[in-house]
């Protein structure tokens, strides 16, 4: 009878293991057109979306298993008429399994030319949409989506796929998309001009655009399109490497 006994005493006690607790965070920060926003949050999906007003707006729920967890969670936010910095902090007594259980997820609106100087996540997926600014994205274990982008951008994460679509892509301007386990594709304007340089050690390479080859074998595949421009890189340990045409 203990095997049964012991079994039921763990189905009992599951819903409480999963049951959790929210809090919400709202507030609202003024910025400059052009400003910078850094984040860095551990557990916890990310969306940031461009809005035509000078202010960030940042919308949060922790959520944890019980309300001690979540007087250890804290989002701090250091503000300036140029910069906004952002953190999803725990206490450093806190256990890692605790730490595990919480989580943080955002909705951020900023400035549509606003630039986001470094958004670091774990354990998180990221979605940007409309931000025509700079973009620096950095993880480990998350997938990212960006579309609607105009500018400077860096995506890198460790674990996860990547997808990023371009509105506009400027001559002098550059794109590094790269994943050590995961898909990347980047999908640019009909009329773009770039150099390509992509290459992995599994999964195909495809480019949709009519290019001039340099370099050209199974993962490995090097180039320009319209004669050159942007600079546009492409890595991953194992994954596929696409660029698409968007009509």
């Amino acid at each position: 009878m203990k095997p049964i006994i012991l079994l039921s005493a763990l189905v009992a006690l599951a819903p409480a293991l999963r049951a959790t607790v929210t809090e919400t965070f709202k507030q609202t920060y003024p910025l400059a057109a052009e400003g910078t926003v850094q984040l860095e949050s551990i557990n916890g999906f990310v969306e940031i979306e461009a809005w035509n007003r000078n202010e960030v707006s940042v919308e949060a729920e922790k959520s944890a298993k019980d309300a001690e967890g979540l007087s250890r969670m804290h989002i701090l936010v250091e503000s300036g008429p140029t910069r906004l910095k952002i953190k999803s902090d725990y206490d450093q007594k806190w256990k890692f399994w605790d730490t595990m259980n919480a989580e943080v997820r955002y909705k951020i609106k900023v400035p549509a030319g606003a630039s986001l100087d470094k958004i670091e996540v774990v354990n998180s997926g990221v979605h940007v949409s409309g931000v025509h600014g700079s973009i620096t994205l950095e993880g480990v274990n998350g997938s990212f989506a960006a579309e609607d982008v105009a500018g400077v951008g860096w995506f890198k994460t460790v674990n996860g796929s990547i997808s990023v679509k371009y509105s506009k892509l400027t001559t002098g301007s550059a794109v590094t998309i790269a994943s050590v386990n995961g898909d990347c594709k980047l999908t640019l304007p009909a009329d773009a001009v770039f150099r390509l340089e992509a290459g992995n050690l599994n999964g195909h390479i495809n480019c949709a655009f009519p290019i001039t080859l340099e370099k050209s074998s199974s993962h490995d595949l090097r180039g320009t399109v319209g004669g050159g421009g942007a600079v546009v890189k492409l890595e991953s340990v194992n994954g596929a490497l696409s660029v698409a045409r968007s009509d």
